[in-house]
């Protein structure tokens, strides 16, 4: 499959960037700086933009069988909006590119997942984390309502782990760990875009 995959030099972005390539898809990733991945030829392509550029963004969409988002900020604190802000751009380009099949990762606790969550990792998204959580919600009901064939992964605690390929998923799950490897997220968001599975559904993964 023709893959973009946005958020591309993420922990997690470079995980699904490897991982579709292993599996043997055509990735356009799209970076913010092009100096941070390697473009290979045939099977990885490299387009250097701001997310919030609709140019760039339709170039990297057009002529994609799907997209996976993985767009993430590194202030917990501040709502800097990538995540809603870069979403509604992606959606747009691939309307107007005619793409269809959309993965998004966003985070366990968010939406419905809230009431899975335990008191206490309850109070360190409330307390720690409320920004975060804001523009995850903004992203997810962009999302929801776009009209596209979508799909959520919302991960518990993200860790550098190796891939396990066993894990739990399902709507609302509670998690034994609250931890997920970027791995196995990576894992799940590529064989959901496989299957073409679970459309219109928001997932849990966790251990």
């Amino acid at each position: 499959m023709k893959v973009a995959i946005f958020g591309a030099t993420g922990k997690t972005g470079l995980k699904l960037v490897n991982h579709a390539i292993e599996r043997g898809h055509l990735v356009t990733a799209f970076v913010r700086d092009s100096s941070s991945i390697q473009e290979k030829a045939g099977v990885l392509k490299v387009i250097s933009g701001d997310i919030n550029d609709q140019v760039s963004v339709e170039l990297c969409v057009k002529g994609q069988d799907a997209v996976i988002c993985a767009l993430g900020s590194k202030d917990l604190f501040k709502n800097n909006k990538i995540r809603a802000n870069g979403t509604v751009n992606i959606i747009k380009a691939m309307k107007k590119c005619d793409v269809r099949r959309f993965i998004v990762m966003s985070a366990m606790g968010v939406g419905e997942s809230w009431k899975a969550l335990s008191l206490v990792n309850k109070l360190l998204f409330a307390i720690l984390m409320p920004a975060t959580r804001e523009d995850h919600e903004s992203q997810e009901a962009e999302v929801k309502a776009s009209g596209l064939d979508w799909t959520i992964i919302r991960p518990s605690g993200l860790t550098d782990a190796p891939r396990t390929s066993t894990y739990l998923v399902g709507e609302n799950i509670r998690a034994k760990t609250s931890q997920i490897s970027r791995s196995d997220v990576a894992d799940l968001m590529l064989n959901i875009m496989e299957s073409k599975t679970h459309i219109h559904t928001a997932l849990t993964i966790t251990n």
